[in-house]
């Protein structure tokens, strides 16, 4: 990448990996930005985890972000390559071992965790609170693959169940660093509301 214009975008269009010219507003178009975004909230994650190296575990957790922002990198490429003429078999894409990992991280964050009685609300510190606004937007994302594979049915199913655990992860994650950092969870209680207490 030598030159960050080419102007090719200007009247809305870009091209998918194989050389595919679509608009912007194509379903794939609009599912891999969506993965940026949710890539740019885990660098955020990233970074002011920084500020706790006191938790335990705190080398891995922050390896396992950077992974992670690599590891949606490569989703993406998939998501560029569904439906066009693209041969090249070399391409990243999500192993079943990625899906593994998440899976063996959350059950060893929640094997030290309280069961849950209620829904958490967000909050907490703001690194709880960036990792919660991760996991929204990973779902997000998660719908919007959804719409690709109706559109899409040959698309590598473990897109999707990347990023399912991948959101799994992230709420399991927040609850853990809440309990390492000791700050209270707050959870739903459908009674607590304004018409009530005021």
């Amino acid at each position: 990448m030598s030159k960050v214009y080419t102007k090719v975008g200007d009247k809305g269009t870009t091209y998918l990996i194989g050389n595919e010219k679509v608009p912007k507003n194509d379903l794939r178009v609009e599912s891999y930005g969506q993965i940026d975004e949710l890539n740019v909230l885990i660098g955020f994650c990233f970074r002011h985890l920084e500020s706790f190296p006191e938790i335990d575990n705190y080398s891995y957790m922050s390896k396992r972000l950077i992974s992670i922002q690599n590891e949606l990198f490569n989703l993406g490429t998939v998501l560029a390559s569904i439906g066009t003429s693209n041969t090249n078999d070399n391409l990243p894409k999500i192993e079943n071992d990625d899906i593994i990992l998440l899976e063996k991280d959350i059950d060893d964050m929640n094997s030290v965790l309280d069961p849950l009685k209620s829904f958490v609300l967000p909050g907490g510190n703001n690194l709880t609170l960036y990792i919660h606004s991760a996991r929204v937007v990973c779902r997000k994302s998660e719908r919007s693959v959804v719409s690709v594979l109706s559109k899409y049915p040959d698309t590598d199913i473990r897109v999707l169940k990347y990023l399912n655990r991948l959101s799994d992860y992230l709420f399991v994650l927040g609850r853990f660093i809440s309990l390492k950092l000791d700050v209270a969870e707050n959870l739903w209680d459908p009674n607590n509301i304004s018409s009530k207490n005021i």
